[in-house]
């Protein structure tokens, strides 16, 4: 039997976690090895379609980056498709899910920036701000669809830990004996 409504939404989420997760990864992987030119042009590799790099070239790990954004926006834009139509009785979750279209698609424009740009360091980090954004935003996600309400302890807990905390009691010094082995003086 096959996943049906508030399933297929659930699991659409994880994997677009996932899909986030994998394609940091790839952009991380870019930068340390400082192939983010390796693909001169965007979208494409280089200026003709369907040219795309040999798999042992440095321009092949940002192909690799590439190809999983783009399956990263397809992830998400399956999430908010499944959100419009199986979510419509938890808002919540179809604002998060076109909230992360919406970061998505940023990113996708941005990294081409980034590329156009010739890696504008300011560019790269906003891109990299975005991108984590968009993981935190895909994690409460899936958190928020896997759980049909949260667990009382956690509002409980989350309440708890923004309220300041309570002044430590303080205890009065006591004086320290003016010679070895004279008695302590009682406090106060």
């Amino acid at each position: 039997m096959g996943l049906r409504g508030h399933d297929a939404f659930r699991a659409a989420t994880a994997v677009a976690a996932f899909l986030c997760y994998v394609t940091i990864l790839f952009g991380g992987t870019v930068m340390a090895r400082g192939d983010g030119l390796a693909c001169p042009h965007w979208p494409t590799c280089y200026a003709a379609l369907g040219v795309f790099p040999s798999a042992n070239s440095a321009a092949s790990v940002e192909w690799a980056h590439r190809v999983s954004a783009f399956v990263l926006g397809l992830g998400v834009a399956s999430v908010a498709v499944l959100a419009l139509l199986f979510e419509r009785a938890r808002p919540v979750l179809v604002r998060l899910s076109l909230g992360a279209v919406t970061l998505v698609f940023a990113e996708a424009l941005l990294g081409g920036a980034v590329v156009e740009s010739r890696l504008d360091l300011v560019l790269i980090l906003v891109h990299l701000g975005i991108a984590t954004a968009l993981f935190g935003l895909l994690l409460i996600l899936t958190l928020l669809a896997n759980l049909r309400e949260i667990p009382r302890r956690w509002i409980v807990w989350a309440v708890r830990a923004t309220e300041p905390d309570p002044p430590a009691a303080t205890v009065p010094e006591v004086p320290a004996p003016a010679t070895p082995g004279a008695p302590v003086p009682e406090p106060g």
